[in-house]
């Protein structure tokens, strides 16, 4: 009776236990996908901070160079541009950065048509360009870039020859090809756009 009584025990300990293990056993609620995708995008996290790295490169140029006039002569410019450029490592894509400029601008029979006449133009002795640009995402030039040039030129033509004086800040366009003109050339005041 004992060996029947440990036998049915042992039966219903055994019912309990395979019926407490089945009921733990429930239909898979989460989907396997999302509990992979979700381990996958944690251990990929290192990607979203290269895809974000940026480096600050610091710029420091030598500049001597001649421009040629359009009809002879030139201009020799020389000096430096320093600044940082931040730069996307990924792509490589400007992010931003500021240049400043320092130039001497020799002007040498610098010959150019205006209005259908000739003239030369030369330094008095030269000019001097002092300029800070703020690059913005994709290497455009910020509002704020600006230039300033300064010194002395005579221009010379048919019944023409003066020596000015110029003393005039150019707010530089988005893309650096022109900008608004305010100052003195001559002494006498401008404001234009070029």
């Amino acid at each position: 009776m004992k060996k029947l009584l440990a036998l049915f025990s042992v039966i219903s300990l055994l019912t309990v236990i395979n019926c407490t293990k089945q009921s733990d056993l429930k239909p898979d609620i989460v989907d396997k996908k999302i509990i992979v995708k979700e381990i996958f995008k944690a251990g990929m996290s290192w990607n979203s901070q290269f895809n974000s790295l940026k480096s600050t490169y610091p710029i420091d140029v030598d500049l001597d160079t001649i421009m040629p006039g359009p009809e002879g002569g030139n201009i020799h410019i020389l000096g430096s541009i320093t600044g940082s450029m931040e730069l996307d490592d990924v792509n490589m894509n400007v992010l931003g950065g500021t240049l400043t400029l320092g130039l001497t601008e020799t002007i040498s029979d610098y010959a150019f048509f205006y209005d259908g006449k000739k003239f030369t133009m030369n330094g008095a002795p030269s000019i001097t360009s002092n300029g800070t640009f703020f690059l913005i995402p994709g290497g455009a030039f910020g509002s704020e870039s600006s230039m300033q040039l300064s010194g002395g030129i005579r221009v010379t033509g048919p019944n023409y020859d003066k020596t000015v004086n110029v003393q005039v800040t150019v707010n530089i366009n988005a893309d650096g090809r022109g900008g608004n003109v305010s100052g003195k050339i001559g002494g006498d005041p401008v404001n234009f756009t070029f």
